[in-house]
């Protein structure tokens, strides 16, 4: 099923690029591009959480952190670039490990601690940088290929490391049946530690990769790369409930966002029309996780019922 789904994303993925290139042929398609990069990596930190049953509602935050703090050692401390970069991830990371350790010692929802946490993170971005958009001292070009083809890489390799069992399995046992709230042992925090860790990693890299685009970083500007996230993973099949995933969807989800939203830019939608249209996908994207969990889940029973008796089965 979710390769059914798949493709049927990868058909409009296509036809709205196809639409994009003909309507528009100058730099639209460039623009979508850069934007994917940076933005993908930030919906694949976010598919990360939500495959390990943890999602972490977080991302933006960091995104906007990393960024935010890139910026300000290398303008305001005189830091070189990449090692303020490389910092930013790294604290970023930090973050990831210390939310994992806390929710999988405490068996809580990812989600509510990840929320808190992402008030935490801004505020002391905001603290950090007075509040003021900061500019960052990047002379080089943006390297579009490279943020994009990082972005494939990681959603897509990812996805195909899914499928092994073994690591599906392992890593989002937090998706289980019972009480809910009942602690789940130790064994249940290897899950939230590779998928806090994994998602705000990635989180930090999209950072970085929008702040070498835009070469300001704004402390309150990774408050709505959450959404477009949500939207392109549950979109691209993800399930909410953790574990079951695909593993192209998120990546034709980031590029039917993106192209859609550019669309409307340049036929002059108002910017509250876009804003709705991603939160149209969060909704879409949820009645597709139900259904793929439903079909699924009726799929599955009908290939382990028990062979009716004479069957020599």
């Amino acid at each position: 099923m979710h390769l059914i789904w798949e493709a049927f994303l990868a058909l409009v993925a296509v036809v709205l690029v196809g639409v994009l290139l003909a309507t528009e042929p100058g730099g639209a398609m460039t623009s979508v591009l850069r934007q994917a990069g940076a933005i993908g990596l930030v919906a694949a930190g976010f598919s990360l959480s939500l495959r390990t049953g943890t999602p972490n509602l977080a991302v933006g935050a960091l995104a906007g952190f990393t960024g935010g703090l890139a910026a300000y050692l290398s303008f305001n401390q005189g830091w070189s670039v990449p090692v303020a970069m490389t910092a930013g991830v790294a604290a970023a990371v930090g973050i990831g490990v210390v939310l994992g350790m806390l929710i999988g010692a405490l068996s809580v929802p990812a989600w509510a601690a990840t929320l808190g946490a992402a008030v935490i993170i801004e505020a002391a971005i905001i603290g950090v940088t007075d509040g003021r958009s900061t500019f960052a001292r990047i002379t080089s070009d943006y390297p579009t290929g490279t943020w994009f083809g990082l972005f494939l890489l990681v959603s897509i390799g990812g996805g195909l490391l899914w499928l092994i069992p073994g690591v599906r399995q392992r890593l989002s046992a937090v998706r289980r049946l019972g009480e809910p709230g009942r602690w789940g042992g130790l064994r249940l925090g290897l899950g939230a530690l590779v998928g806090l860790t994994g998602s705000s990693f990635l989180a930090g890299l999209g950072g970085v990769a929008q702040l070498s685009l835009v070469r300001i970083a704004d402390p309150q500007g990774g408050q709505f790369l959450v959404f477009l996230a949500l939207a392109a993973v549950l979109l691209g099949g993800t399930s909410v409930f953790g574990r079951r995933a695909g593993v192209t969807g998120t990546a034709s989800a980031v590029m039917i966002i993106l192209v859609a939203r550019i669309l409307f830019l340049v036929n002059g939608v108002p910017g509250w029309v876009a804003n709705l249209f991603v939160g149209l996908m969060i909704l879409v994207g949820l009645g597709a996780s139900r259904g793929l969990e439903s079909v699924t889940d009726a799929l599955n029973a009908t290939r382990n019922a028990p062979a009716p008796a004479g069957t020599g089965v």
